[in-house]
């Protein structure tokens, strides 16, 4: 009962803290105290959710006395150490956004409920830590703490609050309590710290320079994987490498996939990087290098989806960039003289095109768990079998010679499990959250000034393509960039309006 009350708790500490003003206005509630009151319950709810998957032997050592004092002392210090360093970085915001980008790419392989997993877990320090710097930043405001609103606000209280209330009546609670602790309730927090946080940290630059410096070793560690014939941290990426064609790599990350998704984000970032400073020719010889050292780690995933991202992300950029009609003829030109010429060349690809068992088998069998999501989905079509019950549900409808021959029972695409573990309902808050997040970049994009709007196209691009990945690998909402691009998004058009940048786009060119 301690996870569902948690659950449930969390939920109504995000509704308290996300509710639009004039909710508490007929309480009688201080706006600034009644979000500080959700904020900490949500936290509690944190708290207490993460506590229940503290492994049984460390659980024991902590009912000692002599663990749970040093349990506590641990605690007060790390407190007064994080208090101290965010009381610092409460007039040196900039600073968090670089700890912010260091951290986001970083995995570290731990045992949470007797499987492993790759949590990210400097992220988490880094998300109390702007906690605490906005705690500190908002000491100064006459006592009335200032909290910037978005207009993602109720869509995404409504949706995660959701999703967080259908543990109680998840399939695997123990799956469902881990989503929470490790990316539900911390990825919120991340919005909004970094909503709050943006105008003072100079984000924007910040973050696109940590994460193109990142992205340089990260890709040469790629590269020299390849090179070696050698990956770090996934043994069954070692071992589906003996018998693949192609050997793929995983640089820092667990999985290729992500390994590319990250790489191009950080393409998409050095694109615009360069359109922006292109009077510059130092910054242009700087990006061209980089974007060849990207590339050529990107191209060593072998990740069809994270190329699919690219093309998708450069589209939207170059809409932006170069004028709405030239783009799209370009695109159609060569996507016809693409397709035909693939078709005409490859008898694989025309196998692949006519049969289906043929593009069952290309796909890796995500047609198959695509399938099964619906299948799972009419078996509860109105609230879904609750949040991490995909896995658990799939697996039970497998025969025991199926489940022998099925290499993952996760699914690869994010819609299809957001519809079978949250229902019609689940799925139309999440349709409503993704179409205005989409309109707000859209509105971001085509801000007349560059200096805003190739910024806010190229994190409409980088969401709408980590969005388009997902459709193949799924970790929408596992994936930190997906919460701070839509924070990022929201900020620059509330800016903007409020400096009076509102306009079309850039003009068409002739």
């Amino acid at each position: 009962m301690v996870r569902e009350v948690a659950a449930i708790a969390g939920a109504a500490g995000m509704a308290v803290m996300l509710l639009p003003r004039v909710i508490g206005g007929p309480l009688r509630i201080p706006d600034g105290a009644r979000r500080v009151t959700g904020l900490i319950i949500l936290l509690a709810a944190w708290i207490t959710m993460a506590a229940t998957l503290v492994p049984s032997g460390i659980q024991d050592r902590l009912a000692r006395p002599t663990g749970a004092v040093a349990a506590a002392v641990a605690i007060v210090i790390g407190l007064v150490v994080v208090a101290f360093i965010g009381r610092h970085l409460a007039t040196r915001t900039w600073v968090w956004f670089l700890l912010l980008g260091l951290a986001l790419p970083i995995r570290v392989p731990i045992s949470v409920g007797g499987t492993n997993a790759n949590l990210l877990i400097p992220l988490y320090g880094v998300i109390v830590l702007g906690l605490i710097t906005w705690a500190w930043q908002a000491r100064g405001d006459s006592g009335s703490r200032r909290w910037t609103s978005t207009v993602l606000d109720l869509p995404l209280l409504l949706f995660a609050g959701f999703t967080l209330v259908s543990l109680c009546w998840s399939s695997d609670i123990p799956q469902a309590a881990t989503k929470i602790t490790f990316f539900w309730i911390p990825f919120l927090l991340l919005y909004v710290v970094a909503v709050q946080l943006w105008r003072r940290g100079r984000a924007l630059p910040v973050l696109a320079i940590t994460t193109m410096a990142m992205a340089i070793p990260v890709s040469l560690l790629a590269v020299g994987e390849y090179i070696g014939r050698g990956v770090l941290w996934n043994h069954r990426l070692e071992q589906a490498n003996v018998y693949s064609r192609f050997f793929r790599v995983n640089s820092i990350f667990y999985d290729p996939n992500i390994l590319g998704r990250y790489l191009v984000l950080a393409m998409l970032i050095g694109v615009a990087v360069a359109y922006l400073k292109r009077a510059d020719g130092r910054v242009l010889i700087a990006c061209a290098v980089a974007e060849i050292i990207y590339a050529a780690g990107l191209t060593v995933t072998f990740s069809r989806s994270s190329a699919l991202m690219l093309m998708v992300g450069l589209f939207i950029m170059s809409l932006r960039m170069f004028g709405r009609k030239r783009v799209v003829i370009v695109a159609v030109i060569f996507s016809v003289l693409g397709f035909g010429v693939a078709v005409a060349g490859s008898h694989q690809v025309r196998d692949a095109l006519t049969s289906t068992s043929r593009l069952s088998k290309v796909s890796e069998g995500r047609f198959d768990l695509m399938g099964g999501g619906v299948d799972l989905w009419k078996a509860h079509p109105v609230v879904g079998g609750g949040l991490g019950s995909f896995a658990t549900d799939y697996s039970a409808q497998l025969s025991g010679g199926e489940l022998r021959k099925t290499r993952v029972v996760i699914s690869h695409n994010a819609p299809v499990t957001i519809l079978s573990e949250e229902g019609v309902v689940g799925f139309a808050l999440f349709t409503w959250l993704s179409v205005l997040a989409l309109l707000v970049g859209i509105r971001a994009g085509r801000e007349r000034d560059d200096d805003v709007g190739v910024p806010g196209a190229m994190m409409l691009a980088g969401l709408v393509g980590i969005f388009v990945h997902a459709l193949l690998y799924s970790a929408l909402i596992e994936d930190p960039y997906t919460w701070l691009l839509a924070a990022g998004i929201t900020v620059v058009v509330a800016t903007a309006r409020s400096n009076g940048l509102r306009g079309p786009g850039t003009a068409e060119a002739p």
